[in-house]
């Protein structure tokens, strides 16, 4: 609010309204309104600006303005006069300000009308000139008022200057912000990895450093896999695979590495395993609290009878897992669904919000979690929002052409963000054609549009990053890193060329020194 002082109503209107059998005012309710309306009128009295709040005190034998709609019908009858829009708060039912006078509605029906007069009168050209720049969310609901509106992306002159728009605007998602780049390359035999760190930098990441890092397994080589595609708020959160299977948080810039306490549940049982998958890690903006999201599922596939051999009954339903910083401990939390995270990077997190690729199923149909020819070809964005733990799933449209042997599990999917907007990049591995949509509001399939095709790319093979002004990092199929420009299509080496068969994974990095022990202090 711009002024959050609280003007309470005490009990000292009782002398006043006891004057009212010495008036000519014999119903309680227009005396009350009457002398609402001469504060309002008193040219000598103190101004509330907008954005003050006022607390209402009940007392004990006024119950009745316990309910919403007899405070809404009083404040709404007596208060018209008001200009400024006024909102209830109630803290023990809904989680957000609702309008209780008819200011909103007003102002609905004018600016309806004056939509009405603008786009009978405004050139096309200048309208296209208007919107293409704004963003997709509002070009949707924008077309509910003309239906030539909806049908902006029709319009080829439109769509180019669209996605200029996006490829040639710099996004605050990007400032001061540095690449890191995780290469994971095997051993001696296929289940000993080793990763390397390095930083990328400069006006256009041209500057590569290897980042030294200190193995905490000591003598084993590790797997690191990072978890989401940037940094949060310079802080990285990663596991190792094999050997202990542990998450840490990170901070390169001072160097200091937290791990993270193992749950009880990922022990299980001496006849069930834990099988964890890591989904999201983010920045709780209202507790000051980071959050590491992530499901347990189990197996038991090495007993395949173990009521015969004593074993107790377990319950094999997947769970979903919160770890706070704050708490330094994990918990359970409930979710509507059970899905499978997708591998290969395909996490990112966006203004407050954890997202990842995943199929989706019904909480007991575990054995569709590993295999997506039972789930009718589908795919869904799984968004969490950290603040609010709560998940929302997007259906993810098939944004390529098909054929009578298309399955959803023959495609490459790479999640990415693309200049602010959420992104996905979809091609059949092998071939040299690349489709990309952007989502315009989480939650809605009808919001993803797709912008851009390109082809052939010769040699590239699989997407790894993304940077600002339409960049896309790829590996091509020789082991050579290159950026490819959406914009003008050219295709400029890294300075980075590796065995083919390593692995990679880029996070942007903005740097911070702050301590990860002291983060809630």
């Amino acid at each position: 609010m711009v002024n959050d002082e609280a003007l309470v109503l005490e009990g000292k209107m009782s002398p006043v309204l006891s004057l009212m059998k010495k008036t000519f005012y014999s119903n309680k309710e227009i005396f009350l309104r009457e002398l609402i309306n001469n504060v309002f009128d008193d040219i000598n009295a103190q101004k509330i600006p907008r954005g003050t709040k006022f607390t209402l005190f009940l007392k004990d034998d006024q119950l009745e303005y316990l309910e919403e709609t007899t405070i809404k019908n009083l404040v709404n009858k007596y208060c018209q006069h008001i200009t400024y829009p006024i909102y209830i708060w109630s803290e023990n039912t809904k989680d957000n300000w609702q309008l209780i006078n008819s200011w909103l509605h007003k102002q609905e029906m004018k600016n309806k009308f004056m939509d009405g007069k603008l786009g009978n009168h405004l050139p096309d050209d200048l309208i296209i000139s208007i919107l293409f720049k704004l963003p997709l969310k509002s070009l949707k609901r924008f077309g509910g008022l003309y239906k030539s509106w909806a049908l902006l992306f029709e319009n080829s002159h439109f769509t180019d200057l669209f996605r200029k728009n996006i490829t040639s605007s710099h996004h605050s998602y990007y400032d001061d912000t540095s690449l890191i780049l995780c290469l994971t390359q095997y051993l001696n035999d296929p289940i000993n990895y080793e990763s390397s760190l390095f930083s990328l930098n400069g006006k256009r990441f041209q500057n590569i450093e290897k980042l030294n890092w200190t193995n905490p397994l000591e003598d084993h080589p590790f797997e690191k896999t990072i978890f989401s595609s940037s940094s949060v708020n310079g802080i990285v959160c990663f596991y190792l695979n094999y050997y202990n299977q542990s998450t840490y948080l990170w901070n390169p810039a001072t160097g200091e590495v937290k791990t993270i306490p193992h749950s009880p549940i990922e022990y299980g049982t001496l006849h069930v395993q834990a099988c964890i998958t890591n989904d999201g890690f983010g920045y709780d903006c209202v507790r000051d609290d980071y959050k590491v999201i992530r499901t347990v599922s189990f197996d038991n596939t090495s007993v395949p009878d173990m009521e015969d051999l004593g074993y107790p009954e377990w319950d094999y339903t997947p769970i979903c897992e919160i770890y706070s910083q704050r708490s330094n401990s994990w918990r359970k939390v409930d979710m509507d669904c059970a899905f499978c995270s997708e591998d290969g990077g395909n996490h990112l997190y966006l203004d407050g919000m954890c997202h990842w690729l995943s199929s989706w199923s019904c909480p007991h149909s575990f054995v569709f979690r590993f295999d997506f020819t039972h789930i009718d070809n589908e795919i869904y964005l799984i968004s969490f929002d950290v603040s609010n733990e709560t998940f929302c799933g997007t259906l993810v449209p098939i944004d390529m052409p098909i054929d009578d042997d298309f399955h959803i599990s023959g495609m490459a999917r790479f999640l990415f963000v693309l200049n602010g907007y959420i992104a996905i990049m979809s091609n059949y591995p092998g071939r040299t054609t690349f489709y990309i949509s952007i989502l315009g509001e989480v939650g809605k399939k009808e919001s993803w549009k797709k912008l851009y095709s390109f082809d052939p790319l010769p040699g590239i093979g699989k997407a790894i990053g993304a940077r600002s002004m339409g960049n896309i990092l790829f590996k091509k199929a020789d082991g050579q890193l290159v950026w490819f420009d959406l914009s003008t299509h050219k295709i400029t080496k890294v300075g980075i060329k590796v065995h083919p068969g390593i692995l990679f994974h880029m996070v942007i990095y903005r740097e911070s020194f702050l301590q990860i022990e002291g983060m809630n202090s």
